[in-house]
């Protein structure tokens, strides 16, 4: 019983180091970062210090009467590492403005939404006052998964172009923008894959430059990370941040930041194909776990049918992949699409695999059981705290090697199955 403990746990440890991966952001320049993973955004305290910088009051705005308040507390688990709910107006207490903030400016924004409301942000320039209809939008991005770029090509065209594309679903559901701006107009919008420049002056044309950043209010919207400079980013500093986006996780340096093609009219770029669009790994572990789990039928109907079986796999380990599953859906930032059907298909593999062949009752007598409804309310209390602390720290580490114990739980049971034949055809056991 020891050795399959030890093996569990050295594979939890290879697979902790790639879930806890996260995006260093250089700190020259650094205008205000919130990042609610890990600490999360104080609304409480909005002095307190985030990677040595001041982390500047993020309020409530209500663009009508012109006035601004304290954000309210927001509901527990809510400002966790599922980033800020956009539940309201925000307005960030800096000036952004390029007389104050400098003619080189850079911002980036990791988000998803998956409903939208009437305003196209998430993010706004804006100055105190005005309507959403005069504020400068760098990007628009609506609840289609669709952003929309406006500008000219040069800086002395007329006419305005506008790109629109898809973001594929292989993105992940976390969208990962980075913007360039600078005071004559140009703007540089990069993507892992995609970068596209145009001029747009809205900001140094309006009779009064916006100076303030604003997120929008939308149904179901999250900011995971925000991030301004007031000056552009190395090419090196640029490839740390964009790679962290790239569809199948591409955290060695074989990433290239794309080539910033310019503007054209109506042009769409990387239109979204249709269909699951899972990474090999994905599309390796789900036809494994089918696999496993349909020989492990045969053989339990065909060759072993009527002999009575008995469950060998673990609770624990089922809880705590169910556990992880959810963390991916719901609190992780790198989610895939299909999620759903995947996350099912490898519980259900390691479920149908853990049956054996038990003729003699033996593995049944060995089970053993316990009367949980004994233990007092602070016993209860302990045993859903540890429970619980177990699974958020080791949930998706099992999630993601679940398909892998589901190969050792196959090859296992299997060995037992051939134990089980040999035990039937000594006691000349008539199969049905």
């Amino acid at each position: 019983m020891l050795k399959p403990r030890i093996l569990l746990l050295l594979l939890l440890m290879m697979a902790l180091p790639i879930i806890a991966q996260k995006v260093n952001f250089p700190q020259k320049g650094k205008l205000f970062h919130y990042a609610p993973y890990p600490r999360g955004v104080s609304f409480e305290n909005p002095g307190e210090l985030l990677d040595d910088v001041s982390l500047l009051p993020m309020q409530c705005y209500d663009f009508e009467s012109d006035s601004v308040w304290k954000a309210p507390r927001q509901p527990k688990g809510t400002n966790d590492e599922r980033g800020i709910r956009l539940e309201h107006l925000f307005m960030v207490d800096a000036d952004v403005s390029f007389a104050k903030a400098g003619s080189n400016q850079s911002l980036y924004i990791a988000f998803t939404l998956d409903r939208g409301d009437e305003y196209p942000g998430p993010v706004a320039f804006t100055s105190r006052g005005e309507q959403p209809s005069q504020w400068y939008y760098p990007f628009r991005f609506n609840s289609n998964k669709e952003i929309r770029l406006e500008g000219r090509a040069t800086l002395t065209d007329s006419a305005t172009c506008v790109a629109q594309w898809r973001i594929p679903e292989f993105y992940k559901d976390l969208c990962r923008i980075l913007v360039e701006m600078e005071k004559d107009g140009k703007t540089t919008v990069y993507l892992a894959d995609t970068a596209l420049v145009f001029y747009n002056t809205a900001r140094t044309d309006a009779a009064q430059e916006p100076n303030r950043l604003v997120l929008c209010p939308f149904k179901d919207g999250r900011i995971y990370e925000l991030v301004y400079y007031n000056r552009f980013l190395s090419e090196k500093e640029k490839h740390e941040v964009l790679r962290h986006g790239t569809p199948d996780g591409d955290w060695d340096n074989k990433y290239t930041i794309p080539e910033p093609q310019v503007i054209q009219n109506h042009v769409e770029v990387d239109k979204a194909p249709m269909g699951i669009h899972w990474s090999r790994y994905h599309w390796i572990c789900i036809v494994l776990s089918i696999l496993l789990a349909l020989i492990s039928l045969y053989v339990r109907f065909s060759p072993m049918n009527g002999v009575p079986y008995t469950f060998n796999g673990s609770w624990i380990i089922i809880c705590l992949a169910v556990a992880g599953a959810l963390f991916h859906i719901y609190l992780s930032p790198d989610g895939f699409d299909n999620k759903y059907l995947y996350y099912i298909s490898i519980i259900a593999g390691y479920c149908l695999v853990s049956f054996i062949p038990d003729p003699s009752g033996y593995y049944q007598s060995q089970k053993t059981s316990y009367d949980l409804s004994k233990l007092h309310g602070c016993i209860w209390l302990i045993v859903i705290v540890v429970g619980g602390s177990l699974a958020y720290m080791f949930g998706p580490a099992i999630s993601v090697l679940l398909p892998l114990i589901t190969l050792f739980m196959f090859c296992k049971n299997m060995w037992l199955t051939r134990e089980a034949r040999q035990y039937l055809k000594n006691n000349n056991y008539e199969e049905s």
